[in-house]
């Protein structure tokens, strides 16, 4: 089982369209890499799941050779595994509107009543396609999802704390957001995807405590982040981020794990962007990465990833 960032930021990319911060200004120079929008692909040989689908995933997946068709109309995605309903985790759903690939979406009950409803989504809930509302109690749903995944691999999803999206309200709802364990039947690997929570309980402790790798939220590194930068933002709790840094924040929680723990979908105005800050020297004793775009994780095999300028391998 292989793990492959096709995207590593969060909403907007870096640099994002209309911010001028430090961050975008610089990889707008070519000072600091360019990311795309969070999207991770997790699978081996014919047998993959999309996490989350973004925006930019025609260019994340033109990156990408070992997921090229390999035929005239062809994917190797199964699944769609979406982990809430915001934007920049759904859109791409639109790139994928084409077909005729019989492939599942996977979510909450919370996030396809959201997007299954809307004309632009609701091919996905009728044949050849498939909508399952998994309940994230840790239910193993990879027989609803394709023969081959079920042989392979055991997916199940967690209630995780967060939010609803932004557009429906931003309040609290079982399954607004939701964790996957994707399990290797082979080696017995275990990998938690996490890309947006709100807190770390003890169901997402546990997960993480047991994982060979764990992907989780690196949206801001602090509380006030927007706010310091004299943007009229709300604190990352209430946009339903737990910060990096700080008190209580991802980093303290994972301490005695964090070599397993790799940041995904991070905002364009975090220090952690920038190799060179004190917030990315402060994830790094922590023992944490920072994911960047491409980058390949082998949890059955860590001597075998490629990560950073290794990732250019393309395992």
């Amino acid at each position: 089982m292989k793990v492959r960032i096709l995207g590593s930021a969060a909403g907007g990319g870096v640099p994002q369209w209309n911010c001028g911060c430090g961050n975008c200004a610089r990889a707008r120079r070519g000072e600091l890499p360019q990311r795309t929008q969070s999207s991770i692909a997790v699978g081996d040989g014919d047998d993959w799941m999309l996490v989350n689908a973004a925006v930019d995933l025609p260019r994340q997946l033109a990156a990408m050779p070992q997921l090229w068709p390999n035929a005239l109309r062809a994917t190797p995605f199964r699944a769609v595994l979406l982990t809430d309903g915001n934007v920049d985790h759904t859109a791409g759903l639109g790139e994928l509107r084409q077909g005729p690939d019989a492939f599942a979406v996977v979510s909450s009950a919370a996030t396809k009543s959201l997007l299954a409803s809307e004309r632009a989504y609701e091919r996905f809930d009728r044949d050849p396609h498939h909508w399952i509302a998994a309940e994230p109690d840790g239910s193993n749903v990879a027989s609803q999802i394709h023969p081959s995944i079920a042989r392979r691999f055991e997916v199940a999803a967690y209630d995780v704390p967060g939010l609803l999206p932004g557009y429906a309200g931003r309040t609290t709802w079982r399954g607004a957001v939701v964790a996957y364990r994707i399990r290797d039947r082979a080696s017995g690997a275990n990998v938690v995807v996490a890309p947006v929570y709100s807190a770390i309980d003890q169901t997402l402790e546990r997960l993480i405590e047991n994982a060979d790798l764990a992907l989780l939220d690196g949206t801001f590194f602090s509380e006030d982040e927007l706010q310091s930068l004299g943007l009229p933002a709300k604190p990352a709790s209430a946009m339903g981020h737990l910060a990096v840094g700080g008190a209580g924040g991802t980093l303290e929680r994972v301490a005695a794990v964090g070599r397993n723990c790799v940041l995904v979908h991070v905002n364009n105005t975090n220090p952690i962007l920038d190799p060179a800050s004190q917030a990315f020297a402060a994830v790094a004793r922590a023992g944490v990465r920072v994911a960047m775009d491409g980058d390949v994780f082998d949890p059955c095999h860590p001597e075998r990833s490629a990560i950073g300028a290794q990732s250019k391998d393309r395992l």
